[in-house]
Order: C-alpha cells, then sequence, then structure tokens
C-alpha cells in the first residue's frame, strides 16, 4: 500500500510539474496578445448592417490592442461557411467569428451542420442588440397589437405577415407572435427586407417585424404604422410606444443581436482580455450615439452573460422552429 501511495504522490507531482508550465505559458500569452494582426469574420457581405458593426468594432479593438484588427467578409450558406471557417482556425486568439443570431437559429433549422455552435465556438461578448417592432399596412384595421389579434382571431388565415426568408430571425419572430397569440396567420417569405416592407406597403402582407432604423422613417411619413416594440420596456427613443407584452401578449420578446466569438480552445485569459476591450469599447458616448442610429443598444457583456444569452436563444428559436415545423428549403 505504502508503495502504491508513493506512486500516486509522485504522479500527481508530475501532473503539477508539467501543468504549471502550461498555465504560466497561457498567462504569458495573454500579457503578450496580440503580438500581430488579428482577423475577425464576418459571415455576410460588405456594406450590410452586421458588416458596419463589425468594422468600427475592429477600428475601436486595433486602438484599444495596439494591433490592426481585420474584417474578413466570408458570405454564403446563410452565414455558416464563415461560421465553419472560425472553427477550423487556429485557437489563438488570432482570428474571430462576428456573427448575428442566425447562429442561434442555425443549430435547429440547418441539418448536418460540420460544427457544434455550442462545443465548438468560445462567446466573447455579446455586442449590440435591438429590440424588433411590430409594423402593420395602413391598411389593417387593428391600431394596438390587442386589436390585431382580436381581428387575426375573427379571421384566421387572412392576415399574412412577411419576412426576408425562411429561417430567418424575422420570420421566427413572426412564428414566435403567431405562436403565442394562438392566432392563424400565413408568412410570406421574401428575398430580403426592403421587397418585404414594400410588400407591406402595398397591403401584400399585413404586418411583419423590422428595426426602427428601417421602419420608423416608413411610419414618419404614413406609409406603414408601429404597433408594438418587442422588448420587456419601452424604447427610450419611442417612450410612447407599448411593448408587445404590455399590449395583450404577456412574455413576448424577440430582438436582432451581434456578437463576437472565438473557437473553442482558445486560452481564457485571451478571451478576457478581448471582451474586457469591447466592454470598454461599447460603454464609450461615440459608440453609443452611432449605434442608437441603426436601432441598436451597445452592451460589451461578459463571456458568461453572452454565453447564457447564446444558449437561451437556442434553445427558444428550436422550440419556434419544431413548433412551427420549420424546414429549410
Amino acid at each position: 500500500m505504502n508503495r502504491i501511495y508513493r506512486f500516486g504522490q509522485a504522479a500527481a507531482i508530475a501532473i503539477s510539474a508539467c501543468l504549471a508550465p502550461m498555465a504560466a505559458y497561457a498567462q504569458t500569452a495573454a500579457m503578450d496578445y496580440p503580438n500581430r494582426p488579428v482577423k475577425i469574420i464576418v459571415p455576410f457581405a460588405a456594406g450590410g448592417g452586421t458588416d458596419l458593426v463589425a468594422r468600427l468594432l475592429s477600428v475601436k479593438l486595433s486602438d484599444r490592442l495596439g494591433q490592426r484588427v481585420i474584417v474578413d467578409n466570408k458570405p454564403g450558406g446563410g452565414g455558416s461557411l464563415a461560421t465553419e471557417a472560425a472553427v477550423r482556425s487556429s485557437s489563438d486568439g488570432y482570428t474571430l467569428l462576428f456573427h448575428t443570431g442566425t447562429l442561434a437559429i442555425d443549430p435547429s433549422f440547418k441539418k448536418n451542420l460540420p460544427y457544434d455552435v455550442r462545443k465548438d465556438l468560445i462567446p466573447i461578448s455579446l455586442v449590440v442588440s435591438g429590440p424588433f417592432f411590430l409594423v402593420a399596412s395602413p391598411a389593417l384595421p387593428a391600431k394596438t397589437v390587442g386589436e390585431l389579434i382580436a381581428y387575426a382571431k375573427a379571421n384566421p388565415k387572412k392576415l399574412n405577415f412577411g419576412s426576408p426568408g425562411i429561417g430567418s430571425s424575422v420570420h421566427l419572430a413572426g412564428e414566435l407572435f403567431k405562436s403565442m397569440a394562438d392566432i392563424d396567420i400565413v408568412h410570406v417569405p421574401y428575398k430580403g427586407a426592403s421587397p418585404a416592407l414594400a410588400g407591406l406597403m402595398a397591403n401584400d402582407i399585413q404586418i411583419m417585424f423590422d428595426l426602427i432604423s428601417t421602419s420608423k422613417p416608413l411610419a414618419d411619413t404614413g406609409k406603414i404604422k408601429l404597433l408594438g416594440v418587442a422588448k420587456t420596456s419601452r424604447s427610450a427613443d419611442m417612450p410612447n410606444l407599448p411593448t408587445i407584452a404590455e399590449s395583450g401578449l404577456p412574455g413576448y420578446e424577440s430582438s436582432v443581436w451581434m456578437g463576437l466569438l472565438a473557437p473553442a480552445g482558445t486560452p481564457r485569459e485571451v478571451i478576457q482580455k478581448i471582451a474586457g476591450a469591447v466592454k470598454v469599447i461599447m460603454e464609450s458616448a461615440d459608440v453609443k450615439a452611432q449605434m442608437r442610429i441603426q436601432g441598436l443598444d451597445a452592451v460589451g457583456s461578459s463571456p458568461e452573460e453572452f454565453s447564457k444569452w447564446l444558449s437561451t436563444d437556442i434553445d427558444r428559436y428550436a422550440k419556434v422552429i419544431r413548433d412551427a415545423k420549420i424546414e429549410a428549403e
């Protein structure tokens, strides 16, 4: 027994001796990080809303980290090509992924993904989020969310709701609304948000969800009307517009978000260093002002907060997709 005990002690000492240099190396790597340019992969084409936020973040991160931070646009596969490229990159903090809520939809919507969002990526920070707004055609008789629900119940299958495409976050916001309100309305997918809004103005569809940056100018000119905001509290920019939750659908909430992630295995010290830099950036007054113009709130969360957010969204979307029997075309 003494021999076994002595062997166990020796093994423990040996393991500790191996782990100590590894821990020291991780700390040194974090202190030295970054010592060369960092690449942020963006899953959509240059010039879009996601790209604009990513480029603003990259400029600010370059200043904070003291190294160039480069945006690499990899559109295709609805975001999955960029995600796979990030997952297959070295876990050293020099390749990051800037993604949207689509990342939480994909696990349930797309079959045979070559990666596992929860296992193959480490959330760094939720960068921005913004609530969807429920908007309607001026021809719709309903003037409030409560009236809309009552009208839909009295006229099953008579109302159409639009989206930029099947499986988009806007589509799922509508399906969640449909499910929670227990109404029978018909989904009409378009090839983008602009065509969907055009359909709304023409009364081809009667309702849809949209960001305030594009819907408010149309509402101000009477081309569409705003019915409610999909968040737990009223929007600071539009305090007179009720939330959907307080207007007849308690608990309803839906938003667009963008966040920064890294390949699994990236040292925790590096993750924390990037997250700390993002938090400082998103707390600055000029960045907050620029995000407000796009209808977004600057966040800058901790890795733990973003991980919880992402996991909750994955579960929420999985239920919506399963209940509505949504399948990719």
